[in-house]
């Protein structure tokens, strides 16, 4: 099988175009991640009570209680207190609320974590993961996109340099070093 050369020259420009918008904000967002002391990661913390006589007994009616209260996120995790009440945690890029029901109060605490504009573009760099939504799962499904589209303009990029530079000695050399380099950078992180 004959492979066509400007079919591969297509497939890696559009591989390439469709990692590109993702990348910069993984640029952008590791540039804030290195330079971590150059911006304000305050938190700013609350702590709000809402009456509420029964905990809602269902994910519906706690879905219907989080929208009417300004809960934003996904749920990441449930749990229960040591007297049995119900503990739900919910998160997104901004912050984080765990909404706690207390059975002997007949209320509900939700502690707040609301992060500063530099960490929450953080988060974003940080989200992964489907459900909570149509917006995290369609976030998780580009991320599964830019995954597949890099493979592939490795791929049809390694094709083409090896069409154009079979003979070339330093080209040979600097592709086993990137290879080596990235080897090398990853023992160290593992076992340094």
């Amino acid at each position: 099988m004959k492979i066509n050369y400007k079919t591969i020259k297509k497939i890696h420009l559009y591989a390439c175009l469709s990692t590109a918008a993702l990348l910069v904000m993984f640029i952008f967002t590791s540039y804030m991640m290195i330079h971590h002391d150059w911006f304000d990661h305050e938190t700013v913390k609350e702590t709000l009570y809402f009456d509420l006589a029964a905990a809602p007994a269902n994910d519906s009616e706690w879905q219907l209680w989080t929208r009417e209260h300004d809960i934003a996120g996904r749920l990441v995790r449930t749990r229960e207190t040591a007297t049995g009440d119900p503990v739900r945690e919910y998160a997104h890029a901004g912050g984080s609320d765990r909404i706690t029901y207390l059975s002997e109060e007949g209320r509900v605490e939700v502690s707040r974590n609301t992060k500063s504009t530099a960490n929450a573009i953080i988060g974003v760099h940080r989200q992964r993961g489907y459900g909570g939504g149509i917006t995290y799962s369609l976030y998780a499904f580009l991320l599964d996109l830019l995954a597949v589209s890099l493979i592939v303009f490795t791929i049809t990029g390694i094709i083409m340099w090896m069409r154009l530079l079979q003979n070339d000695k330093w080209a040979w050399i600097i592709f086993a070093g990137g290879f080596l380099y990235f080897g090398i950078t990853l023992l160290y992180l593992t076992y340094g």
